[in-house]
């Protein structure tokens, strides 16, 4: 009979070392895969959760001063939603007010006067008020319409003339009646060529820049900023002085 041989100490230990070589290279590459995975779901979340935010905020603001009265024939002066205390207005750069005939009525109800904050870290929305004439943002009631306990809000700007170096558009003001435009974000008085005796006819362009940044509470590092512009469709229409 042959002597029957097996393997040696050496040996053993040498094919273990390997075995364990390629176990912990296997277990790495999946924790790679696993955390790069991870990475991407909550990156993917935090870009849906924003770009909803601010397709909310662009969308509705486009609406500020619409009026259902403004039909052929109908003086858009008297628009009662783009007067005084109704136009759209950035009291403050985290805040913004408007108003919009959203029941077609004609008629500025409380439950018709707009708005987007920033508050403690989250977006709010105003669901009525009184005016948008309101210097803090305090006017009317205000809900969180984003769940903070997913997402934290670190930034929210609103402008109406270009933010530095990444929001270039501007709102601009038209003199009709001197065939003047300048870019600012309300209309000064030409007290030179508007007068009570002759007065002009003003028509406001309104742009809104807006900056908004947000990271996950559960993951600080998980960050994502935001730049958008809305162009509101209803120009504001005034006399001077």
């Amino acid at each position: 009979m042959k002597e029957q041989k097996g393997y040696t100490l050496i040996e053993l230990m040498i094919a273990t070392a390997i075995g364990l070589i390629v176990v912990g290279a296997t277990i790495s590459i999946y924790i790679t895969a696993v955390g790069s995975s991870s990475n991407t779901i909550k990156s993917a979340r935090l870009n849906h959760d924003l770009e909803a935010a601010m397709a909310l905020m662009i969308n509705d603001i486009k609406r500020a001063g619409y009026w259902n009265g403004a039909v052929v024939g109908v003086d858009s002066r008297n628009n009662p939603f783009t007067a005084a205390a109704t136009n759209i207005n950035i009291p403050i750069s985290t805040c913004i007010l408007y108003s919009y005939d959203a029941d077609d009525d004609g008629i500025v109800d409380a439950n018709e006067h707009y708005g987007f904050k920033l508050t403690n870290n989250t977006l709010n929305m105003r669901g009525t008020g009184t005016t948008t004439n309101s210097a803090d943002c305090s006017n009317g009631t205000w809900e969180s319409f984003i769940d903070n306990t997913q997402l934290t809000i670190t930034q929210l700007q609103f402008s109406f003339v270009p933010v530095t170096g990444l929001l270039p558009a501007t709102s601009r003001c038209l003199n009709v009646t001197t065939d003047t435009v300048t870019d600012a974000a309300a209309c000064a008085t030409d007290a030179t060529n508007c007068t009570a005796a002759t007065p002009c006819n003003i028509a406001e362009k309104r742009v809104v820049n807006i900056r908004l940044s947000g990271q996950l509470t559960s993951d600080t590092s998980v960050t994502k900023t935001l730049n958008g512009t809305v162009e509101v469709r209803n120009s504001r229409l005034l006399t001077q002085p």
